[in-house]
């Protein structure tokens, strides 16, 4: 009687399944055609959301904001394309279904216009049925769908440790001076924790215990297999992934399939990186060889302008004056603060922001001005809050009595008094100051053009 009942819940079970089963393939369609315009515009809200807080971002919320989006970013692109694949990989299934439904008998091939005997014949032999081809894409579809889930929970849970060693690592050396070094040994272990604790396991494991059965009695390394695999567990949420990859893994090819489930990871992070770097600069290319970054280091920059503005001014901290063309006796000037590059200097230059004496003097020794080799007294530069920049800093007028009319240059020095062994405030410093030059069009005596729109 119990193997009865068994059998009848085992049945019911499977009858229940293939019931769910019959549904799961509308579901999957109206997922994956939400969830495409979705993944390919998170990337760029969240590229916005963190530009509009860069420059008020501390060291341990700059590292968590640029690692999280670079891999979000990654993982989002990434999902992206895994979705349009599976949509159209289930779109043609439908159309197949429709195809057999109406033409049940497939392909007629005595009606086959523009084929030869031997054509034909070659084509009748390797050519699959409607029905295999719906049986393979059907299954395509769905393993598709199930990678991208164990994909995202993956990536999820491996940038949330990754996060969380970095900005723990990066906060831990910024206290010694060596923010990089610290982030850089943080990365190490936790490669050695995702990398290397799973492969010697592998090599203990499927390898030598499962050649040598004899050490399967030996207890230390029975411990101490279990002891690195429980390490290892910490790289995946194994009750959630295991299930999935195992799965796909033992009924696909295995070897191949691990070796695809890595490199869609790499390329995942690869992506992120990419599209993190194309975010922060101006272009990626290197074609610009005649007109690289060190090139237009000295020339006129948009980022210089306020009438000029773009998608990266929010990422700089860079001074700016109002625009481009000059017509009158000065200059405004904006001088920008940004805590993540200035504090260390400014500690060393006034102790610290508790023993100022006057705050805004001690931010005045952060910068040095001149107009055409001409020295720019900053005594008179002000406090300022710029809503619009999303910026704090300095502001003043650059007096330009006395020049020509013509190009000139203002030249912005960070950190004019800056000696070599300043560096060593912190390693992320790769110089000891910056020089940025702004020109300017300056014409005074700039006449309006006569309208003769009406003779």
């Amino acid at each position: 009687m119990k193997e009865k009942e068994t059998e009848t819940s085992l049945s019911r079970e499977s009858v229940a399944m293939d019931k769910l089963r019959d549904r799961t393939d509308e579901l999957e369609l109206i997922i994956s055609s939400l969830t495409i315009f979705a993944l390919f515009s998170i990337p760029g809200w969240l590229f916005d959301k963190i530009a509009d807080i860069y420059t008020h971002l501390s060291t341990s919320l700059a590292i968590a904001g640029i690692v999280g989006t670079s891999l979000l970013a990654g993982t989002s692109y990434g999902l992206a394309v895994c979705f349009l694949v599976h949509l159209m990989a289930r779109a043609y299934w439908v159309g197949l279904i429709g195809l057999r439904s109406v033409f049940p008998d497939g392909i007629n091939w005595s009606k086959t216009p523009g084929l030869g005997p031997l054509s034909r014949q070659y084509y009748r032999d390797t050519l699959p049925n409607l029905d295999a081809v719906i049986r393979s894409t059907d299954r395509l579809a769905s393993s598709l769908f199930a990678v991208i889930s164990m994909l995202t929970l993956s990536i999820l849970w491996f940038g949330t440790i990754l996060v969380l060693i970095l900005v723990i690592s990066g906060v831990i050396g910024a206290r010694f001076g060596l923010t990089n070094t610290g982030m850089g040994v943080g990365a190490v272990i936790l490669l050695v924790v995702f990398l290397c604790v799973p492969l010697l396991v592998y090599l203990l494991d499927a390898q030598l215990l499962a050649r040598f059965s004899r050490l399967r009695e030996n207890r230390i390394l029975v411990g101490t297999v279990s002891f690195l695999r429980r390490i290892a567990g910490l790289a995946y949420p194994q009750r959630l992934v295991l299930p999935v990859q195992l799965t796909l893994q033992s009924n696909t090819r295995p070897v191949a399939f691990f070796i695809a489930l890595i490199l869609s990871t790499m390329v995942i992070v690869m992506v992120g990186n990419t599209s993190a770097a194309a975010w922060r600069n101006f272009t990626l290319s290197e074609e610009f060889v005649y007109l690289d970054s060190a090139q237009v280091q000295g020339g006129l920059r948009s980022t210089y302008y306020e009438d000029m503005p773009s998608s990266l001014d929010r990422l700089r901290g860079w001074p700016r004056v109002d625009s481009f063309n000059q017509g009158g006796s000065f200059a405004r000037l904006f001088l920008p603060y940004h805590p993540l590059r200035d504090n260390l200097v400014l500690d060393q230059l006034c102790g610290s922001a508790e023993e100022a004496p006057d705050k805004i003097a001690c931010l005045r020794q952060l910068w040095a001005v001149e107009i055409d080799g001409r020295a720019v007294s900053l005594e008179d530069f002000e406090a300022a809050e710029r809503a619009d920049l999303g910026m704090r800093g300095l502001i003043g007028l650059v007096p330009l009595g006395g020049l020509e009319p013509g190009l000139r240059r203002i030249e912005v020095v960070w950190n004019p008094s800056g000696e070599e062994d300043a560096v060593a405030l912190d390693d992320r410093y790769t110089q000891v100051n910056s020089r940025y030059v702004i020109p300017i069009a300056f014409s005074p005596s700039f006449e309006m053009p006569l309208d003769t729109s009406d003779k």
